[in-house]
């Protein structure tokens, strides 16, 4: 029988696929073994320990972490510790989950037991340690995640840059003098550096997807809610935690030993069944039509549009798709204003005052905010994310430039915007996706002239993450035999 989407002759569009080498399994393709997969294989026969691991990890870290400043904290005793711990249930047969000894660090947004949550503030210099963990870091010690450290963030993730007030700059492994974006500037950047295959982020509106972009490795957001998020802040319907890692296939590893519902957030989820879908073709739709696209990069433009053109000769069905919002960044900043406003509202002029003076001035902006106009900037945002939705009846998956410009240098604006404190306007691939709560993934698509990595965006439906691992893992696998 053959093939049919929707009523449609798909034939010759799998057929083209095969032959390339694409599957429509749920499988990562074989070639793309994860290393998450193979460490884990490894601890099961006993040719690699956690301990080694975690030593080896601890000591390149030591050795150049002054140049590229990923992490905020490291807690090497409590890490020993538990690799001692992941080693002996290997030993004894009886391994705890998917990462059972893996390393991996937690975005300094994010409670983990005993340590300090600093959130890249000087504010937050007086807070007690958390007296337990987030849900999320709660499902990576139930899989036997190793937490070794926690990573750098911009000041209460607010911006796209990688500066904060209390642990200074982060640098990009790629280029020592630019950005290693933001807002989980570190994960980003200990991943590219090779510290570690997996990070948890957090992204409220680009913050996983913009720094993988710029620091070459693959960030997902899933959809809202997979990944459990307590404390629940003032941006609680556009954000969600993420991974950060070197591969699609370890991003999938990882996915799938934290996904989950949790009583502390409402909004997670459980497993839902069949979430593998049937082997069958996809329809890809494809955009440059948002409020970034007349500021795009001429090498990502060209890099993206020949990408997708080399799909569409393989027999793929291609659709470009106008996703075009007048204003929609301006309605995001406005909106983003005000939950700012709302975050820091309560506190007294003091404890403002140890703010950087930027986060302060968006603050003041979000007091002065009208009703109306807030208002009816909600109202719009409500309807994009609807328009979106549908959008999808037509397609099956979306592909994007994940961000509209290379990684800008440390002592540059962070958007080529009019308005250089909205960052949406100069980065305008990320966040309608939060706006909309669907799974989207940033995975590496080149780099510039001057070795500068750029990204390519994969988002699917609601709920529908694992079509997104399983079509980003084929797009890896069509890039490394292109390259």
């Amino acid at each position: 029988m053959k093939p049919v989407v929707e009523g449609r002759d798909t034939t010759a569009r799998c057929a083209a696929d095969a032959a390339f080498g694409l599957t429509r399994s749920t499988e990562i393709p074989a070639v793309q073994a994860s290393s998450l997969a193979s460490m884990v294989g490894q601890f099961r026969r006993g040719e690699r320990s956690p301990v080694t691991v975690l030593r080896q990890l601890l000591d390149d870290i030591q050795a150049d972490t002054a140049a590229i400043n990923a992490f905020c904290l490291l807690d090497p005793d409590q890490a020993m510790a538990q690799a001692h711990a992941a080693q002996a249930r290997y030993q004894a047969g009886a391994p705890l989950g998917p990462l059972d000894g893996v390393p991996v660090s937690v975005k300094d947004l994010v409670a983990v037991k005993g340590w300090p949550t600093r959130r890249g503030s000087l504010s937050s210099l007086a807070d007690p340690v958390a007296e337990q963990d987030a849900p999320a870091v709660t499902l990576l010690r139930n899989a036997g995640s190793v937490i070794f450290g926690k990573t750098t963030t911009t000041e209460f993730g607010w911006t796209i840059g990688s500066t904060n007030p209390h642990a200074g700059v982060t640098r990009n492994p790629r280029s020592l003098e630019h950005s290693a974006g933001g807002s989980s500037s570190g994960a980003a950047a200990q991943v590219a550096a090779g510290w570690g295959a997996v990070a948890l982020g957090s992204d409220a509106g680009g913050s996983v997807r913009i720094p993988a972009s710029w620091c070459g490795v693959v960030g997902f957001k899933p959809t809202f809610g997979a990944i459990p998020l307590a404390p629940q802040s003032a941006f609680a319907e556009f954000a969600h935690l993420g991974l950060l890692t070197r591969s699609v296939a370890d991003c999938a590893w990882a996915f799938s030993a934290m996904s989950g519902a949790h009583p502390l957030d409402p909004s997670s989820l459980y497993p839902r069944a069949g979430r593998s879908l049937p082997g069958r073709c996809l329809r890809i739709g494809w955009a440059m039509q948002f409020d970034a696209d007349e500021m795009l990069d001429p090498t990502i433009d060209a890099a993206f549009r020949q990408f997708t053109s080399q799909l569409g000769a393989q027999g793929y069905e291609m659709q470009p798709v106008d996703l075009r919002t007048e204003g929609l960044a301006e309605d995001m900043w406005r909106v983003w204003q005000s939950r700012i406003y709302e975050s820091f509202v309560d506190w007294s002029p003091e404890k403002l005052a140890l703010l950087d003076p930027r986060l302060r001035g968006v603050y003041e902006a979000g007091a002065g905010l009208g009703h109306a106009a807030l208002t009816r900037s909600r109202a719009r945002l409500r309807t994009f994310a609807t328009r979106v939705a549908t959008l999808f009846s037509d397609i099956d998956v979306l592909l994007t430039p994940a961000t509209s410009q290379v990684a800008p240098r440390l002592d540059a604006p962070v958007a080529a915007s009019p308005d250089a404190e909205n960052w949406f306007a100069g980065n305008g691939f990320a966040f309608p996706f939060n706006i909309a709560q669907m799974p989207a993934l940033a995975m590496p698509l080149g780099v510039n002239a001057s070795g500068l990595p750029f990204g390519l965006q994969v988002v699917g439906r609601r709920y529908e993450d694992e079509q997104v691992l399983r079509f980003a893992a084929e797009l890896e696998l069509h890039l490394q035999r292109t390259a």
